[in-house]
């Protein structure tokens, strides 16, 4: 996974930077470098102002980019590309590093689940209505920061990635957990077996989600009267009634799921057959009772 930078953050000499050493493993400086910003969010290259910017060079053999991400950078992947030579009649070598822009106050928590989990993240915000806030939240109060997916001006997603990633994990392992038992070690591993299971993970992963954000209205919400004027706020109950329908939904998708389950038993044995001759009981000495004599030979 590439670093990760945000929108407005200056960058510095822990950033996007570039170590030189000679053949002796010595570092040493170039007699001439450059690096070039590419925007890359689309799939192809732009080139970002000049393509022969100066670094700056704290040390021997050490140079970073000294530069700032302006505040309506396009969200998505970018890269950048140094160009430099030994000597002045060496060949120009160049090298690619590859950063990614993202919204603000997710750099701690940036990071790519893949093409299945973040499919079944974006698929989890839409059935939560999560999926383009400014269209669908018409009375929450705005963040104050547009910043998500290019398009979010004024309001905020509810739910953050890794909350979705988690939620969408224990969702899973709800399914796994009931009979007959049908344990995966990932979500990934689960749905390559049962594709179908999807719609399942998702509402497991719903009823989670929902608890969580009842659980933390519980503290928000209040009521209160004074000059005549009361206001209350109540959420809480609003969320658990979602997270029950989402229950019973789930519950009636893993009794359907359950039964494509195959379980095969097998008839236990005695761990000692009877043989013949206990068969004929205790007393079968010689003078009594035998196999032989039993058979009339």
């Amino acid at each position: 996974m590439s670093v990760a930078f945000i929108r407005g953050q200056q960058l510095g000499r822990e950033d996007l930077n570039i170590f030189l050493r000679n053949s002796s493993g010595m570092p040493a400086n170039a007699a001439v470098i450059t690096y070039a910003i590419y925007d890359n969010t689309t799939g192809i290259e732009v080139l970002i102002g000049s393509d022969a910017r100066q670094p700056v060079n704290p040390a021997i053999g050490e140079y970073y980019a000294a530069i700032s991400i302006p505040s309506d950078a396009n969200i998505g992947d970018f890269r950048i590309r140094w160009t430099f030579k030994e000597t002045y009649t060496s060949q120009l070598v160049q090298c690619v590093q590859e950063f990614n822009i993202i919204e603000s106050g997710l750099n701690s928590q940036y990071q790519d689940y893949g093409t299945l989990m973040n499919g079944l993240i974006d698929k989890m915000r839409v059935y939560l209505r999560d999926n383009n806030p400014d269209r669908n939240y018409n009375f929450r109060p705005p963040t104050g920061e547009g910043i998500v997916n290019q398009y979010n001006r004024v309001f905020g997603y509810i739910w953050e990635n890794n909350e979705l990633y988690e939620y969408l994990d224990g969702g899973a392992g709800l399914a796994m957990m009931y009979p007959p038992r049908t344990y995966f070690p990932t979500v990934e591993t689960l749905l390559q077996s049962y594709p179908e299971w999807k719609m399942l993970v998702v509402t497991g992963g719903m009823v989670l989600a929902l608890q969580a954000l009842m659980i933390n209205w519980i503290a928000e919400e209040f009521d209160y009267s004074i000059a005549g004027i009361s206001l209350s706020i109540d959420k809480s109950s609003k969320y658990e009634a979602a997270k029950q329908n989402a229950e019973e939904q789930f519950d009636k998708y893993v009794e359907a799921a359950k039964k494509t389950v195959k379980v095969t038993k097998g008839l236990r044995q005695p761990r000692y057959s009877t043989g013949f001759r206990s068969a004929l009981g205790p007393n079968t000495g010689r003078n009594i009772m035998t196999p032989r004599k039993f058979a009339g030979i």
